[in-house]
């Protein structure tokens, strides 16, 4: 699952992320921990009326909203106090439930259960948006039912702005949280929501769409000589990364710019440079069918350092065109510390995404 790492550099300790506060948000920490456990009814199901979804989900069997991706959510508003939702997960899955302004972690369990998702909350209206962060090799979760209130569903409405990245395991947030280098892949140092990419998109009002996959490349995966499992290539076009029957329909979700950083992996045992540049002519070329005249911006991986960094931004830039820009928002250097397996940290996510706030505000003028 791991790409490339870099050694011996200076750490410097992880700073927490720090959680909002809300005035009569109720206990939620508690309610989190405290989730109701029941079956979940069979007189449930999902139709989307009054919730948004965010990200790419599967909607083919009725009753149903199946999603891997990271960062996919589900977004509404109520008037009330109390609110849940039946969920089915294959395995232990890790959310973020942000309650208004309060952000806790939250976890689902392999079955299907009714979880509460706040109880006791001030009367008035509220937003509640519940957000997978960790990766599609968690398993497949479905929402079941709409979410349920003892009050009202309100109307709710999405930004208009939208963005859609595509990466590897820096993209998906692999070891965000992790104390150092030391540390190796879990479901509690994994958070898609604290990416560089997440970052920038929330500071700017922007939707985003995550497709990532830990260790996956244009040509070929961590650790293969010679490619042996599915590139990116094979997976951007699925609506479940996992699923090659799943199909997504790009009509349904029309990004203002993409955002491609994919490279570290075909990297990781030396150069490839014809290979490298022959799969990323192949996924703009699919990237370019999907949403014609949007603007690429091509990532050159932080996790590339010396020789590497230099020949994958020469080949990147080889490929650039009026719509398609190459951007370097710089190395993960460890002079800011490491997140798990030399994996960027919740500092460097920061700066980074604050790079790429900075230029995506100035092109697209937001």
């Amino acid at each position: 699952m791991a790409i490339f790492m870099k050694k011996n550099l200076i750490l410097i300790t992880l700073f927490s992320l720090t959680l909002l506060s809300c005035s009569g948000a109720g206990t939620h920490a508690e309610m989190a921990s405290n989730s109701a456990t029941q079956k979940a009814s069979k007189a449930t199901e999902y139709t989307g009326k009054n919730s948004r979804l965010i990200g790419r989900f599967d909607l083919s069997t009725n009753g149903q909203a199946a999603f891997t991706w990271p960062g996919s959510a589900i977004e509404f508003r109520f008037e009330g106090s109390e609110a849940s939702i039946a969920i089915s997960s294959e395995h232990k899955t890790r959310f973020l439930l942000k309650i208004d302004n309060q952000v806790i972690d939250f976890w689902t369990d392999a079955g299907s259960k009714t979880y509460r998702l706040a109880s006791n909350l001030t009367k008035g209206i509220h937003v509640i948006r519940l957000t997978r962060v960790n990766e599609s090799t968690a398993g497949v979760t479905r929402f079941i039912s709409d979410p349920q209130v003892d009050g009202k569903l309100l109307a709710i409405e999405g930004p208009k702005k939208r963005l859609l990245v595509i990466g590897d395991s820096i993209t998906a947030g692999y070891g965000v949280e992790g104390a150092n280098q030391h540390c190796h892949y879990t479901l509690d140092t994994s958070n898609q929501q604290l990416t560089y990419a997440a970052l920038a998109a929330n500071n700017l009002g922007a939707d985003l769409h995550a497709i990532a996959w830990s260790g996956i490349g244009a040509w070929r995966s961590y650790g293969e000589k010679t490619p042996v499992n599915q590139t990116i290539i094979d997976r951007y076009p699925r609506a479940l990364a996992d699923d090659k029957n799943s199909h997504w329909n790009p009509a349904k979700y029309v990004p203002d710019a993409i955002i491609i950083n994919i490279g570290t992996n075909d990297f990781w045992d030396g150069a490839v440079t014809e290979e490298y540049k022959q799969g990323m002519e192949k996924l703009i070329a699919k990237v370019q069918a999907d949403y014609v005249n949007k603007p690429i911006y091509l990532i050159v991986s932080p996790m590339l350092g010396d020789k590497k960094h230099e020949a994958q931004k020469q080949i990147l830039n080889s490929l650039a065109s009026a719509q398609i820009k190459v951007f370097d928002i710089g190395e993960s250097t460890g002079a800011e510390g490491f997140g798990c397996d030399y994996h960027p940290n919740i500092t460097t996510h920061a700066r980074l995404g604050n790079e790429l706030e900075k230029k995506l505000k100035a092109e697209l003028r937001w």
